[in-house]
């Protein structure tokens, strides 16, 4: 028979308060996510993608550039040939200068694409390994996981590589 002392009660909850604080140990994990995404199938044919897209841009600003540099090549040769007037040398200056605007624009222009591009291709492959990792910590009971890719880290305990339970999840 139990006996109902404050004693017995002060040690019965102390034995409960021990068992919860074992079983309430945080769980850590960590992974290197740029790792991983090298390892996705999704992320080399993004990569491909973008090259292709970065390509066709760089395509169109070399004719850009290329018809430039041949209208001012031509422009140079006939105006130290004497056959330019003063006019029309500063018109076809200032069609040279309106040219080399609309290359820089195109260039600025190209970088913007190209970075929403690459976020549009990226974007739904975070979004999957996001999903795996938040699976992944949720069924094995972590409560963070940490990126080791960033370099941040300073200094961790140990803790758990769930690399392999978050590939597993992507199906690699």
């Amino acid at each position: 028979m139990f006996c109902k002392t404050p004693f017995a009660v002060l040690i019965t909850i102390l034995i409960g308060a021990t068992t919860l604080t074992a079983q309430a140990q945080p769980k850590y994990g960590h992974m290197n996510l740029g790792n991983l995404l090298e390892m996705m199938p999704d992320t080399k044919k993004a990569n491909e993608a973008m090259k292709l897209y970065t390509d066709s841009l760089s395509v169109k600003d070399s004719v850009m550039t290329s018809a430039f540099q041949t209208a001012y090549a031509a422009l140079e040769k006939e105006y130290n040939a004497g056959l330019l007037t003063p006019v029309q040398a500063q018109t076809r200056q200032a069609e040279l200068q309106k040219q080399q605007e609309v290359i820089q624009k195109f260039e600025q222009d190209a970088q913007q694409m190209a970075a929403a591009r690459r976020e549009q291709l990226l974007t739904p492959i975070l979004s999957k390994v996001e999903t795996a990792i938040k699976d992944v910590a949720k069924e094995k009971g972590y409560l963070m996981i940490f990126d080791t890719s960033a370099g941040v880290t300073l200094f961790a305990a140990e803790a758990d590589d769930v690399t392999a339970l978050v590939k597993q999840k992507l199906g690699l």
